[in-house]
């Protein structure tokens, strides 16, 4: 255990991360609402492509069959801005012609937050589908208020990285578990410790609320203590994964995404079709055991956990689901597109100058390869982009990126960790060459092999 800088006070004990991770993020999401897009983006929050991918093979399944009380009921976990249900809904009822499967679909969208249901209710694209969906302020890892076998289909999106993960560490035969402690100056904090600390530890939101931006001026320290696996819930299949780590490698267990999958095998009905989750992680036990792999991050405050995927399919198994795919993200988009598919990001981040550029250079590149890509480019929903200038931007680049930015067409690619397929991008080849890409570079981007950390789909079934 490292000491903290002597200016900091703690704002509790050490605890198992779990406990400090959870308590963090109930605080953020309570008190931020909408305004966490700020702070990180998905693949859903303004691409559809996902989306149309569930709602095509939610059709493909439930074309000729009749829903068990005449609705199929679909649910999605931690919601987002909405965007997911809304672009499901949509191309649900355009590929349904024969209205054989949207008018009997009800959609609950299921989230803890009220705040952040305030902004889903709030989405206009989501505002056409009114009598198709409801919402619901519910904990996922707590789904108690709905009839067991009663679901069709359920779904979430990256909300694994953020329920109860505990870290494991093995050395030497022995295992070790990793201990939070937030740590904070208070004298940034317009308040009396005393009354702050118990706001804090109450997770006060609507006093919490009235405070200047605190979350991400935490300083985290961290400690590893011994324990005993025989302790813990599940303990003989943590105990045969544990077998396959690598010593001194922190090793993510998402004990609230246990709690996901066993409420979803609960709450399926006999005719369904599965729970899909996309989250941040290890696909394999070789990225798992990947020396010098971030296990956490931080954005704005919430404290996120990648996500063990290997783990998540063994418990899968031990409650009674029987076909579990485990794959990339964009394979799941490709095996619907039918094309290779890859994120905005990623063909960017292989420009041949992109690694020496100033952060607003970078953004100026990114803005022009969406205006090159929107030469062909077109998306079925209409949307403008919003990309201001990061603060420090010199006022030459700034004045450039509010131009570019103003005149993004209002259907290309609509974010940008949006999906594009290798059609779409070899066909603005021209432009794309004048910004300084080469094919070579394109290549890279399709052909590049995952890094150990990445975007991945899981479907459990039975």
């Amino acid at each position: 255990m490292t000491q903290p800088p002597h200016n900091l006070t703690a704002l509790g004990d050490f605890k198992p991360s779990n406990i400090w991770q959870t308590h963090i993020n109930s605080i953020f999401y309570g008190i931020k609402g909408p305004l966490i897009h700020n702070h990180f983006q998905t693949y859903v929050s303004l691409d559809y492509r996902l989306a149309h991918a569930l709602a095509n093979d939610f059709y493909t399944h439930a074309k000729n069959q009749q829903p068990k009380n005449e609705t199929w009921y679909v649910q999605e976990w931690g919601v987002g801005n909405g965007n997911l249900a809304a672009c499901f809904l949509s191309h649900l009822r355009e590929i349904d012609s024969e209205n054989e499967v949207y008018p009997s679909v009800h959609y609950i969208l299921c989230d803890e937050s009220e705040e952040i249901l305030k902004g889903v209710r709030a989405n206009p694209r989501l505002q056409e589908h009114a009598s198709k969906f409801s919402t619901v302020r519910i904990d996922a890892e707590h789904l108690n208020c709905f009839r067991p076998s009663s679901v069709a289909k359920i779904i979430s999106n990256e909300i694994w990285d953020d329920l109860a993960t505990k870290v494991l560490l093995k050395h030497q035969g022995l295992f070790y578990e990793e201990y939070l402690c937030p740590f904070l100056d208070m004298e940034a904090i317009p308040a009396e410790k005393n009354i702050f600390l118990e706001q804090f530890n109450n997770k006060d939101l609507t006093n919490l609320a009235q405070l200047p931006p605190f979350l991400d001026a935490i300083h985290w320290e961290r400690d590893f203590q011994r324990i005993n696996l025989d302790d813990w819930p599940f303990a003989e299949i943590l105990k045969a994964h544990a077998e396959e780590f690598k010593d001194e490698i922190p090793m993510p267990i998402n004990v609230g995404a246990f709690s996901t999958i066993t409420k979803a095998k609960e709450l399926l009905g006999p005719e369904n079709f599965g729970y899909t989750s996309f989250d941040y992680g290890m696909k394999t036990m070789q990225d798992l055991n990947q020396e010098g792999r971030p296990y956490f991050n931080l954005y704005g405050g919430q404290y996120t956990f990648m996500v063990n995927f290997p783990l998540l399919e063994n418990m899968g198994r031990s409650i009674g689901f029987t076909d579990i795919t485990r794959e990339y993200q964009n394979q799941f988009v490709q095996k619907d597109l039918g094309s290779e598919a890859i994120s905005l990001v990623d063909l960017m981040q292989q420009h041949p100058r992109v690694a020496e550029m100033p952060p607003w250079d970078r953004d100026i590149l990114m803005l022009s390869t969406l205006h090159a890509l929107n030469t062909v480019y077109r998306s079925p929903y209409s949307g403008k982009l919003d990309y201001p200038a990061m603060e420090g931007t010199p006022k030459k680049q700034r004045k450039q990126i509010a131009q570019l930015s103003k005149n993004l067409s209002s259907r290309g690619v609509p974010d940008t960790v949006a999906y594009v397929t290798r059609e779409e991008v070899l066909a603005s080849l021209k432009p794309l060459r004048k910004l300084g890409y080469r094919e070579k570079d394109i290549e890279a981007a399709f052909q590049s092999p995952p890094p150990p950390v990445s975007f991945v789909h899981i479907q459990f079934s039975t």
